[in-house]
């Protein structure tokens, strides 16, 4: 990005909390890691996440739109209420950049309907192929379940609720939400837009992911382990977050910013996790100046977590041996897409309260450059970096300065 965008608004709906509150259960360390309740996980090898707390509230489009997209509804209306859109910006001014984990087919609404299906004969008695075929159980089927199935959905919904006719954009995968940012950034530098909505949601704990995570590894199974960064991290938790930033130009946005911004991504293809030095190559795009903390992603695998680390100290003119790692995704668990965003949020919202939160469950820390945080800590620091990986090698990194 050629210049910093201002952050005027935010919402979020997080393992810990909701809406534009304070960050208190983050910052005393509080880890959300529970057993899934939501559905029977006991033949998944994963049975542990952290989930939002509580429903979204019924709303007209939710014949359209599943749990996690009526959530990101419900944050885009906050996050535009809480920045007061510069005045109004609206209608073709207003842009909004959505970042989702990307289609997929939810075996709770697809498996009653196919089940009971098996090959047939027009002769069976039943009707006909096609008859069989919906009274075993397609009928059972949602009107509308290709739409609740699609990734742009809720970014639909939200812009015409909204009324949001500018530049915009629907990203997917599991780097989504600093993609997403990194767009919106460049819609306000070219002058596209006037002000960006960027929404990123994502759930980790629905059957179809979690099975996809045992596929990939680095999860842990029964209960939370040791955290990230300590010497004996033995896996992430997943988890799940709806979260929603406005940004504007920074000559708009003047004393309303809550902090200045700028997002990078980049990916290496590695079926997992990027490899070290493809977080050495993103690193290396940050504009000079001291990063005061650093906002860890957290895999809780010890060769990736030292791998995290030594590609920070890559740039030690910006970032010192002893600059402190927080970790809010070791507190919330990864967050897929919404990872990017739930950080700058909270990442920002420490920095301007001088507070950062620990690594949740850190007990002795591994060796290596930086320090992870053990307890809460001060900070009087005006610059941090947020970092958030994912597969396939996915990698997004944010910088969040104070005004």
């Amino acid at each position: 990005m050629s210049e910093s965008v201002a952050i005027t608004g935010w919402s979020w709906r997080t393992p810990l909390g909701a809406g534009v509150q304070p960050l208190d259960r983050l910052w005393a360390g509080e880890r959300a890691a529970a057993p899934i309740a939501r559905f029977d996980a006991g033949t998944f090898s994963c049975r542990i996440a952290c989930a939002i707390e509580g429903e979204p509230a019924p709303v007209r489009q939710q014949r359209f739109l599943r749990r996690m997209g009526r959530f990101a509804l419900e944050v885009a209306r906050e996050a535009l209420a809480h920045g007061d859109s510069a005045g109004g910006a609206a209608g073709d001014r207003l842009g909004l950049f959505f970042g989702y984990g990307g289609l997929r087919a939810h075996w709770n609404d697809m498996m009653p309907a196919l089940a009971g299906q098996r090959l047939v004969s027009d002769g069976d008695g039943s009707g006909g192929a096609s008859g069989a075929i919906w009274e075993r159980g397609l009928r059972l089927l949602h009107p509308f379940c290709m739409l609740q199935h699609l990734s742009n959905n809720a970014h639909a919904l939200a812009a015409e609720e909204l009324g949001a006719r500018g530049d915009g954009v629907t990203l997917a995968g599991a780097n989504a939400g600093a993609e997403a940012l990194a767009a919106a950034a460049a819609a306000l530098a070219v002058g596209a837009v006037d002000a960006a909505l960027v929404v990123a949601y994502d759930t980790l704990l629905e059957p179809e992911t979690l099975v996809e995570l045992a596929t990939r590894g680095g999860f842990t199974g029964d209960g939370p382990p040791a955290a990230a960064y300590d010497r004996a991290a033995a896996g992430f938790v997943g988890g799940e977050a709806a979260a929603a930033v406005l940004l504007q130009r920074r000559a708009d946005a003047g004393a309303r910013a809550l902090a200045l911004v700028d997002a990078w991504a980049t990916a290496d293809g590695e079926p997992a996790h990027p490899a070290g030095a493809t977080l050495a190559r993103l690193l290396a795009q940050l504009p000079a100046g001291r990063v005061g903390v650093v906002d860890g992603a957290a895999r809780a695998i010890p060769a990736r977590d030292a791998e995290e680390r030594a590609a920070l100290a890559t740039r030690a003119d910006l970032i010192s041996i002893d600059t402190p790692i927080c970790a809010t995704l070791a507190e919330m668990g990864q967050l897929g897409a919404a990872a990017a965003i739930v950080q700058t949020i909270a990442l920002t919202a420490g920095l301007r309260a001088g507070r950062l939160a620990p690594v949740a469950g850190l007990e002795t820390p591994a060796p290596g450059p930086l320090r992870p945080l053990r307890a809460p800590s001060a900070c009087a620091e005006p610059v941090g970096l947020a970092l958030s990986t994912g597969a396939p090698g996915l990698a997004g990194l944010v910088r969040v300065a104070l005004p």
